[in-house]
């Protein structure tokens, strides 16, 4: 068995503008990770008066992110565009993350807490899927800006998204084979009448002003 390190130096020498990009999304799952890892604390603490320690490995996070960027770079041979939409590049990424799981819950005795859910216990328990669910969800929707629906329409779509993404996480955990079947997952979550679509995932990347 061979472990192939890329040797992202060649990348960034010949495209700086590939190295700003890798930089700036390093940054910005790491900065995410982090927000993550507070918000399960005080998750914790809330539920049960306990804290939790979580770790974040920034080497395999920089690794799942090269391994993202390499697939997502290969893609570019074969078809012709140069940008891909969110949710295509967070599915490359989430499906690396789960795989190398950069995230690391130390304190693994609060999986057995009594005092929260079973759901609750099974984000502790699958961190970095749970993490992935966040990733994928944000990637699609611009800041869970709501539109104006009937009260009754928001309340049903609420518990159907509700499932979703409880069924996203359990295909994270069980059932994800490639980054392909994440995309084609999250962007049919994007007919969802409640939450406000960037704009860019339903657009034409020949003509971006115009709709499909």
């Amino acid at each position: 068995m061979y472990i192939v390190f890329k040797k992202i130096d060649d990348w960034f020498n010949k495209d700086p503008d590939l190295k700003r990009k890798f930089q700036q999304t390093y940054k910005t799952i790491y900065c995410a990770a982090k927000e993550y890892a507070v918000y399960m604390n005080d998750v914790a603490k809330e539920k049960t008066e306990k804290t939790v320690k979580i770790e974040i490995s920034e080497l395999l996070l920089r690794q799942s992110l090269i391994d993202a960027f390499d697939d997502l770079l290969r893609l570019t041979n074969y078809h012709p565009t140069k940008e891909p939409n969110p949710i295509k590049e967070m599915s490359y990424i989430v499906y690396w993350l789960v795989r190398h799981k950069p995230i690391r819950l130390v304190s693994e005795d609060i999986v057995l807490e009594s005092k929260l859910s079973d759901m609750a216990r099974t984000r502790f328990l699958f961190i970095n899927e749970e993490f992935g669910v966040k990733l994928l969800m944000n990637s699609a929707f611009v800041g869970k800006k709501e539109k104006t629906v009937c009260s009754h329409i928001h309340a049903e779509a609420e518990k159907q998204l509700k499932y979703f993404k409880r069924f996203l996480l359990y295909y994270l955990v069980y059932r994800i084979d490639s980054p392909k079947a994440l995309e084609a997952m999250v962007l049919g979550c994007t007919i969802h009448p409640i939450w406000e679509v960037d704009p860019i995932i339903w657009s034409d990347p020949k003509n971006p002003e115009q709709e499909f």
